[in-house]
């Protein structure tokens, strides 16, 4: 059991009849780990997640999202926690820093793994919310909670498009490490292959808004563009009108 002594927390309440959500730190003790901790209290990420639940997935039952250790990132729904270890944070600045982001995008490689871990922190959030309200899921849970992401983002983070765009990258940085072939244990997985993911978030994207994202889905070829563009804008108001059932409020709130 942790103590006082091993364990940091960084407790943000939520004024109100629902449950907090707790966000926690292990020690770090690395100086990597110590790096990823300082720029993950820095970025102010877990502040955007603790006021979107507050404002638009209140929970029933009060939520720990822990850093550290070597689990995650996951969702244990046992304990109702969210583990996302510190070198999530380290390989994930890597990734984008060997893809040369700064560079072609002009968006810098700490910036986009913040994104990512918002995504990443989203998308367990909604693994959470799933569990914690009993809401009916008839396909692939992950594909869903990918979508719960992409959408609060979008619709309720402040240029959560652009952040949702390099999460999507970290998706296709992810592929590129693949083999040519799949092994039989990713056929069975439960997550879709990583640029499905890539795909399928870029659509929601564009389909948020055609006219901004214009050139988002250009690499498609030319003759499935079109189709492709008519799916993604119908696409969006699909997913996002579905998961709205279920959000506790539909306030344009920015974080």
């Amino acid at each position: 059991m942790l103590t006082k002594s091993t364990l940091i927390w960084c407790l943000f309440g939520i004024a109100s009849a629902h449950a907090a959500v707790q966000v926690t730190y292990l020690p770090a003790e690395s100086d990597s780990d110590k790096k990823a901790k300082q720029a993950i209290v820095d970025s102010g990420v877990n502040s955007v997640i603790v006021n979107l639940a507050q404002e638009h997935f209140k929970f029933k039952q009060s939520l720990t999202i822990q850093y550290g250790g070597d689990e995650g990132p996951l969702y244990d729904p046992e304990t109702h926690t969210i583990h996302i270890p510190y070198n999530f944070y380290t390989q994930t600045v890597s990734y984008f820093e060997q893809n040369q982001y700064q560079e072609k995008f002009d968006r810098s490689a700490q910036l986009g793994a913040i994104d990512t871990m918002m995504h990443t922190l989203l998308h367990e959030a909604g693994h959470a919310y799933i569990e914690d309200q009993a809401i009916p899921i008839l396909a692939k849970e992950e594909d869903a909670v990918d979508n719960f992401a992409a959408v609060i983002m979008i619709e309720y983070v402040e240029n959560g498009d652009e952040a949702s765009i390099s999460a999507a990258d970290m998706f296709a940085f992810e592929s590129q490490d693949r083999p040519d072939y799949y092994q039989a244990d990713e056929y069975i997985d439960e997550h879709s292959f990583d640029l499905q993911r890539y795909f399928s978030t870029l659509c929601l994207v564009y389909g948020s808004n055609p006219e901004k994202h214009a050139d988002l889905l250009n690499e498609i070829e030319h003759d499935l563009l079109t189709e492709r563009k008519e799916f993604c804008v119908s696409q969006f108001q699909t997913i996002s009108n579905n998961w709205h059932r279920y959000l506790t409020s539909e306030n344009a709130s920015y974080f």
